[in-house]
């Protein structure tokens, strides 16, 4: 700035008008200077406006910043532990790549507290907006993608399985050692643990993909099938379509008298077996040869063996003498029991069901030993007796030869049984929401006799207002010749997924669904655990044959291979069977 100092007058004098004038203009308020001021004022402040949005957004984006660009990653900094009835805790979080067999997926690893552990696998791409939680056999005790997961995740579903709260052990999940004297344990692995992942990996699918899933489905075998029935009879809310394939939903006595039983049909008084597993060809080759063209064609297989008249005492060796072609006295009082099924001094069944005619070639390793070891149901009846099936387990020195087949045994497995039972014919809650359910069994199943799903389903009926109206939302499909879940004389490989999807998400119920056999399965022989089964889908198929809804049956037409599933109708039997039995537990099957 000048100093005016330093100027002459006539400066100086020019310098004084000049302020004079200025000051004359502000004094005046000229419009101009004022415009100019108020823009100059409303500058600052836009200004100062946009340094503060500036400074605001750049703090919003600091926890985007650190957050991992891979949002599979990022579920493993998620806090899942205020979920309703369900903390869970993620372990971790990562993207496994694309194989020939599998498209590329997020896994996420957690548990739900106490301790159920589970795993879901989420596709990257092209999620379906469904969910499928498969189910888990035997005591379970471990995480496996069993094949109907691996099937469900190339048609982009959501998958999850779990442990049903347990780390297990043992032979084929035989094992529940687990189980001594933990009450929450035993709840987790009765019905809780299917309903509490489901709420946890519906959460992650929900918070991965941004959106709930819009249709959940679950589907099991053996135990998997009890918890299936658990589901629809326990939380009705949870899954919009349910596969239960051979149920072991009567756990109690399934348990600790079938399985007791069985287990112990074939020992003499030291122990010994009687039976050796080399003669039950023999057997099912007596039966089917008796049996096998009653349903009007010799195929194999027993369409129902509950027509079977055949009796071992045709084996009978001659003069007891034990040969290779024929059954001693002893041999034949072993079939008769496991034909026979568990019961009391009084003949009383402790079990609705026993080992059908044409199941013979699955008794080894199911109920009879092979290569010196003893059959699965001593397993599972040893761990259920001694871990599970008491609010105080007995000693350790006790094991299942010590049981006794009684009323009041039987009576003493009630009050667990209620943890782990399915049996609850009320399914009221679960059709009113519109949900859907496919029951299956092997006619030839070991493991799990399949009158017991029949009885049960004959319950739903009695209870529900009759076959008609239960088949608009339950509907039930027996396999001939099949296993336990898999396998057999008689077509197993069924895709149950696709047929559930149509019936809940288009309405459209199943009317016939095919199964198909390959060489292999043909060919089985002997028990093959649920726990254990095979994924090879690549076999040839050397038969294929329609099933039906019961109690309709498939019947050859007369023309065409018998091989050839086009070449069957479908008949109703000439009456409608009663398949209510009685048994001690009948109050079991009674509407809760």
């Amino acid at each position: 700035m000048r100093n005016i100092g330093n100027l002459d007058s006539k400066q100086s004098e020019g310098f004084v008008v000049r302020c004079r004038r200025l000051q004359s203009f502000f004094q005046d308020g000229s419009i101009i200077l004022r415009f100019l001021l108020i823009a100059l004022v409303f500058s600052v402040l836009l200004l100062s406006s946009k340094a503060r949005l500036f400074q605001t957004s750049a703090i919003a984006q600091v926890p985007m910043q650190s957050m991992p660009s891979n949002p599979c990653s990022a579920l493993g900094q998620r806090d899942f532990s205020a979920i309703s009835d369900a903390p869970t805790a993620i372990l971790s979080a990562q993207v496994v790549p694309a194989t020939p067999q599998i498209p590329e997926y997020c896994e996420v690893k957690g548990y739900v507290t106490p301790q159920i552990q589970f795993e879901v696998r989420l596709p990257s791409q092209n999620w379906n907006r469904r969910y499928l939680q498969v189910g888990c056999g035997g005591y379970c005790g471990s995480l496996r993608a069993t094949p109907e997961s691996i099937t469900a995740l190339n048609q982009n579903f959501a998958v999850a399985f779990d442990n049903t709260g347990h780390v297990g052990g043992g032979i084929g999940a035989g094992s529940a050692l687990w189980g001594l004297d933990q009450p929450q344990l035993r709840i987790d692995f009765g019905y809780r643990s299917e309903h509490v992942t489901a709420l946890a990996a519906k959460a992650i699918a929900t918070a991965f993909y941004g959106k709930s899933p819009s249709y959940a489905y679950f589907q099991g075998c053996s135990n998997g099938g009890r918890q299936a029935l658990m589901s629809a009879q326990r939380y009705p809310n949870d899954f919009n379509g349910i596969i239960a394939g051979a149920p072991a939903a009567i756990q109690a006595p399934l348990n600790g008298e079938y399985e007791t039983w069985n287990g112990r049909a074939n020992q003499d008084s030291q122990g010994n077996p009687i039976l050796p597993s080399d003669k039950l060809a023999l057997i099912h080759q007596a039966a089917i040869a008796d049996c096998d063209g009653k349903d009007g064609l010799s195929d194999g297989q027993i369409t129902d063996p509950r027509v079977c008249t055949f009796k071992p005492e045709s084996l009978r060796c001659s003069g007891n003498r034990d040969q290779a072609n024929c059954l001693t006295t002893a041999q034949i009082a072993v079939v008769n029991k496991l034909y026979g099924g568990a019961r009391d001094r009084q003949g009383r069944l402790l079990y609705p069901g026993s080992q059908t005619i044409g199941s013979e070639l699955a008794w080894a390793g199911s109920s009879i030993g092979t290569s010196g070891m003893p059959p699965f149901a001593a397993q599972i009846s040893n761990s259920y007796l001694k871990y599970l099936a008491f609010p105080k387990s007995p000693p350790a020195s006790f094991s299942y030869k010590d049981w006794q087949f009684t009323a009041e045994g039987f009576d003493r497995l009630r009050p667990l049984g209620k943890v782990y039972n399915a049996t609850n014919p009320n399914l009221k809650a679960f059709r009113d929401r519109g949900r859907k359910l496919i029951l299956y069994h092997g006619w030839a199943d070991p493991a799990i006799p399949p009158q017991g799903t029949l009885a049960y389903y004959q319950a739903v009926q009695d209870t529900m207002g009759g076959l008609a109206k239960v088949q608009q939302f339950a509907r039930l499909f027996m396999l001939p010749g099949v296993y336990h879940c898999q396998g057999g004389t008689g077509p197993s490989r069924v895709d149950w997924l696709t047929p559930i999807v149509a019936w809940v998400e288009q309405g459209t119920p199943p009317t016939k669904i095919i199964a198909s056999q390959t060489a292999a399965d043909s060919a089985s022989g002997g028990f093959s655990n649920p726990t254990e089964r095979a994924t090879s889908s690549n076999a040839t198929i050397v038969r294929t044959r329609p099933i039906f809804p019961y109690p309709m049956q498939a019947r050859y037409s007369g023309k065409g291979s018998i091989d050839d599933a086009t070449n069957f109708v479908a008949v109703m039997p000439s009456r409608i069977p009663n398949d209510r039995i009685n048994w001690i537990g009948n109050d079991l099957f009674q509407p809760q």
